[in-house]
């Protein structure tokens, strides 16, 4: 199954500034101790090797409805949405983030409704032009993992997230899909688990 990284030339370029970076890693799984839970673990534990400040949230654990399309989040000056629950304290980690990382495994060929809700209450941040620009200036990286050994499985899942990160002006700085992980505890035992530490390793 792929990897797909960023050019060398941007890795060499913030090796050269010493850049570090504030990374929000957001897992969709929920199982609390799934295997995409696992890869998201041995990328934050690289990345802070790395220096950069790294945060796991399992957003399966956080209490987030879905977007009730009711417009009202930008036409209330001040107001990310009107919702009152758990994604009012995701906000404030998204808008400081310098990069945004999603592990989950596939559903159906997409994410999981808990990682997809939390997706869709992006639309505060992002609607409008100057919204969006307000929250372009990210990067991001994908990790996914599931039972499947077909590679056209996934690919549903990595052509949203492209759409997506395109569409916020995100720079991709990585794709892992790792597959033939179907039982709790199958990361922990395979290949993938040193991949997800070089995903991070090349930021």
């Amino acid at each position: 199954m792929r990897t797909k990284a960023a050019s060398s030339s941007h890795f060499d370029r913030t090796e050269e500034c010493g850049m570090k970076k504030n990374i929000l890693v957001l897992v969709g799984s929920p199982r609390p101790k799934g295997n995409s839970q696992v890869l998201a673990e041995a990328f934050a534990a690289a990345a802070r090797e790395k220096g950069h400040e790294t945060e796991v949230l399992r957003v399966s654990g956080m209490k987030i409805a879905g977007c009730q399309a009711c417009e009202r989040c930008w036409k209330k000056d001040g107001l990310p949405c009107v919702q009152q629950d758990d994604m009012q304290k995701l906000y404030p980690k998204l808008n400081v983030a310098d990069m945004i990382v999603f592990a989950a495994p596939i559903y159906y060929f997409g994410f999981p409704a808990q990682l997809k809700a939390v997706i869709d209450r992006f639309y505060p941040l992002c609607h409008g032009d100057d919204k969006r620009r307000a929250f372009a200036d990210k990067e991001s990286a994908l990790i996914l993992c599931g039972a499947s050994e077909e590679e056209d499985d996934f690919e549903p899942a990595v052509a949203n997230y492209e759409v997506m990160a395109d569409y916020l002006g995100w720079e991709d700085r990585g794709i892992l899909v790792a597959s033939g992980l179907g039982d709790i505890g199958d990361a922990a035992k395979s290949e993938w688990l040193e991949a997800a530490r070089d995903l991070a390793m090349d930021l």
